[in-house]
């Protein structure tokens, strides 16, 4: 039996963390669901008021990594205001897109490129707490 959440406390629950990474689970070659690993920004000058905010969500940035033979490769990145990001995310399983989903604020569109570079090129990010 499937528990219906509230979109509120889904709201409520997602405005206390910065973004996540979206990584697939596996079962015999088939993905099946996706690990969700949320986090915040350790460093104060990371913190900043959020933009593009409307009624039904927030803006975030999303990227796009596909597997190709073992290892992560880019696919895409861009902006979207989503109602419920984790639902949006769930809905891509078996589509083979990966990712990281940021919200958007006055700093972090410097932060979300950085990342891609070192996405990019299997570099460490340091400056994130995993909740998850």
């Amino acid at each position: 039996m499937q528990t219906e959440i509230p979109i509120s406390k889904v709201r409520a629950f997602l405005s206390k963390f910065d973004g996540f990474f979206f990584l697939p689970i596996y079962d015999e070659d088939i993905h099946v669901d996706y690990k969700i690993d949320l986090f915040e920004f350790n460093e104060k000058k990371l913190k900043s008021k959020k933009i593009e905010h409307t009624e039904i969500g927030d803006m975030y940035h999303i990227a796009f990594f596909k597997i190709d033979n073992d290892t992560f490769k880019y696919d895409e990145s861009f902006e979207a205001i989503f109602v419920d990001p984790l639902t949006y995310v769930k809905n891509l399983i078996g589509s083979n897109l990966h990712g990281i989903m940021v919200r958007k604020t006055k700093k972090s569109t410097k932060w979300f490129n950085q990342v891609l570079t070192n996405l990019k090129n299997d570099v460490k990010i340091d400056s994130i707490t995993n909740k998850g």
